[in-house]
């Protein structure tokens, strides 16, 4: 979603003009978020209905909880990659991350570790991984796209060496994450809901995705507002990361083992899921409620097909096609709203980082 000027609500008088900074609120329109959310809840309404008339099962609570529990840790890593989208940046890492975490975390429990070791050496790895990427985008220029997809060739290749190309058993470490139920609820269900629930008050909510919004708009724009850009870029990729490490300790508490292949393919349905929620591959667009409807339509689509018995090879296939869909979709409406708007992006970027950012354009000096 593109950022506009209505989003500017501003308190106090001085000069004949409102000033202050805006209150903590959405940083989308009413109309953009229907015009996203819409046509997934309509997919998402359709594909249950006809799945269920061919199995009835579909439908049922257990099978509701299981299609949660198996886009979990896709669902985690959605929530971290929405903010690098809107931000204007991509890791395509995430996957071979997912590995690696699940392999180094089998291992400690192998060697006698406590759960509390085998969780902090997790999360550390991300936000280490997370720094790297973040310190050589920001300060070294260097794409995104090229470096992550670099980290995913490495982060894989460990995986496998580390685990001598087999699964590495977990006879007891963070069982109740990956069999319990928590409230009723499957656990792997309610780390995922609070993920997206956390991750969409830090978007949408605070000054850190005010800020998100506006990198994506234009970074050359906010950096002029005197917002530390690459501070920010060095944040988004920690948090990314951090996501990613988690999602890697859910996946090897589902599977019971750490699987040097158990997040091969994820990068694909990550980006995926994001796109089809509406997050732009430009930046500066996208909602937390808009990636998370992405990724209960691509799990209800994949537990639609095995309930109708269509082979396995097929899904990989229908992710796929869905990506371009959402892709082709997302820039012939970019390209239709610039169109309307004159090709005017730079005063329209412009007037988004004032409206989001006032305090920070009457800071003087630009910093990083």
């Amino acid at each position: 979603m593109s950022l506009t000027t209505t989003d500017r609500v501003e308190t106090g008088e001085q000069g004949g003009r409102r000033t202050g900074p805006p209150p903590y609120r959405l940083q989308f329109s009413t109309t953009a978020a229907l015009r996203t959310v819409l046509p997934l809840v309509i997919a998402l309404i359709a594909v249950s209905l006809y799945t269920d008339s061919q199995n009835p099962a579909f439908l049922s609570s257990g099978n509701l909880q299981n299609v949660l529990s198996q886009v979990a840790v896709l669902g985690i890593l959605v929530a971290g990659q929405t903010f690098l989208l809107i931000g204007g940046q991509i890791d395509l890492s995430v996957g071979s991350l997912v590995s690696l975490v699940a392999v180094v975390s089998a291992k400690l429990f192998a060697a006698g570790y406590s759960d509390v070791v085998v969780v902090a050496v997790a999360l550390g790895m991300g936000v280490g991984v997370g720094l790297v990427w973040g310190l050589v985008v920001a300060f070294l220029d260097v794409p995104p796209f090229i470096l992550t997809l670099g980290g995913l060739s490495v982060f894989a290749s460990l995986a496998l060496v580390l685990a001598d190309n087999t699964p590495v058993p977990v006879a007891d470490g963070l069982d109740s994450w990956g069999f319990g139920e928590w409230f009723g609820i499957r656990a792997p269900v309610v780390l995922l809901l609070g993920t997206l629930v956390v991750a969409g008050v830090l978007l949408h909510l605070t000054r850190f995705g005010r800020t998100t919004f506006a990198l994506g708009s234009s970074r050359a724009t906010t950096y002029l507002a005197g917002v530390p850009v690459r501070r920010h870029i060095v944040a988004l990729f920690t948090l990314n990361s951090t996501l990613a490490a988690f999602g890697g300790l859910l996946m090897m508490a589902r599977l019971a083992s750490g699987d040097p292949r158990s997040g091969a393919g994820l990068e694909l349905a990550v980006i995926a899921a994001a796109v089809l929620g509406g997050a732009a591959l430009s930046g500066g667009r996208g909602t937390m409620v808009g990636s998370a409807l992405g990724v209960l339509v691509l799990g209800t689509v994949t537990s639609a097909l095995t309930f109708l018995q269509v082979p396995g090879a097929y899904q990989s296939l229908v992710t796929g096609a869905i990506l371009i869909l959402a892709v082709v979709v997302t820039a012939v409406a970019e390209t239709r709203a610039a169109s309307s708007r004159g090709l005017r992006r730079g005063p329209a970027a412009r007037a988004a980082v004032r409206a989001l950012l006032p305090s920070a354009s009457r800071r003087g000096k630009p910093t990083d």
